[in-house]
């Protein structure tokens, strides 16, 4: 396969260094092509005085990038899945899961404190609706306040004084090679990932089956496997960014666990659930989780808002 495939990617360092990780997987495996990485800017990019939650709500990081496979500009895409909506446009799919990076979320600390040293009513940066409907069980009189931008400014916010304590995606700074505090870790018992976090998707045309080949070639079945779950939750719920929607996968041999969780950041309420079954019955058990979790939602009032 003596080729020369084209890979589009956001602009951002930590968009460009993963898929600059995700080609040299494609080289080892695959010595005879040649790769030429492209970087398209997102409607997501280019908006970042709002919170995601007031623009957009999912695909705004992912659209122009799908526009430039479907009009030949690109042979494939790298996103990072938690930014890719339940359903593909026409003619497109995700092809292949690279190996998961850790999907756990992180709370950085202004002078490394631990989060018991961290004062009751502390300023905590993120855009997550999920992520503070959570760790607000920890701090239940912290502020949220919104936080956009790159890995490094969002740190450098941090260590400004703009805010008390913030929360990242463990993914991010793990690719980037910065060290983590141990104790920074968000246990998945305590703050469930968002759905796909820390998976990247290579997506291409559905009908393009040599790069389909090429991009399988680095496929991690118990990755495809554990987001088949998440996004079959996903996809029933039928939600986007807008309010608190978690899940995370475990493939342990045959069997996968999926744990789940729905809120509502206003009234601070969780319903969280968790069940195992056969790896074959992955997205099964998605949709059934996902319509446990709407039947409970309707019952607490817990409103579902839709993109």
């Amino acid at each position: 396969m003596n080729k020369k495939f084209i890979v589009a990617t956001r602009p951002s360092l930590l968009a460009y260094t993963q898929t600059q990780q995700t080609v040299d997987l494609l080289k080892a495996k695959n010595p005879d092509c040649e790769f030429e990485i492209i970087k398209i800017s997102t409607h997501g990019d280019a908006v970042t005085d709002k919170p995601l939650t007031a623009f957009g709500g999912t695909g705004v990081f992912v659209k122009e990038l799908e526009n430039a496979i479907i009009e030949g500009r690109a042979h494939f895409a790298v996103h990072s899945l938690k930014d890719v909506p339940s359903i593909q446009p026409e003619g497109l799919t995700l092809a292949a899961f690279p190996t998961r990076q850790d999907p756990r979320d992180v709370l950085l600390i202004k002078a490394g404190l631990s989060i018991d040293e961290l004062a009751d009513n502390c300023v905590i940066g993120t855009g997550s609706p999920r992520r503070s409907v959570q760790v607000a069980i920890l701090k239940p009189n912290a502020t949220f306040v919104d936080l956009r931008g790159n890995i490094d400014s969002r740190i450098k916010k941090l260590e400004d004084g703009m805010y008390d304590a913030i929360v990242i995606a463990a993914a991010g700074l793990k690719r980037l090679e910065k060290e983590i505090d141990q104790n920074a870790f968000l246990p998945v018992s305590i703050c469930l990932p968002a759905i796909g976090q820390g998976a990247i998707a290579i997506e291409c045309r559905k009908n393009d089956n040599e790069t389909i080949e090429l991009l399988r070639t680095i496929n991690d079945s118990d990755t495809e496997i554990a987001v088949t779950a998440e996004r079959s939750y996903m996809k029933t719920i039928g939600g986007g960014c807008k309010f608190p929607l978690g899940a995370h996968a475990t493939v342990h041999g045959e069997n996968i666990e999926l744990s789940v969780m729905l809120g509502n950041h206003h009234t601070g309420q969780i319903i969280r659930m968790s069940q195992k079954t056969s790896v074959t019955d992955a997205k099964k058990l998605g949709k059934k989780l996902g319509d446990a979790i709407k039947t409970q939602a309707e019952e607490q009032g817990i409103e579902i808002l839709r993109y």
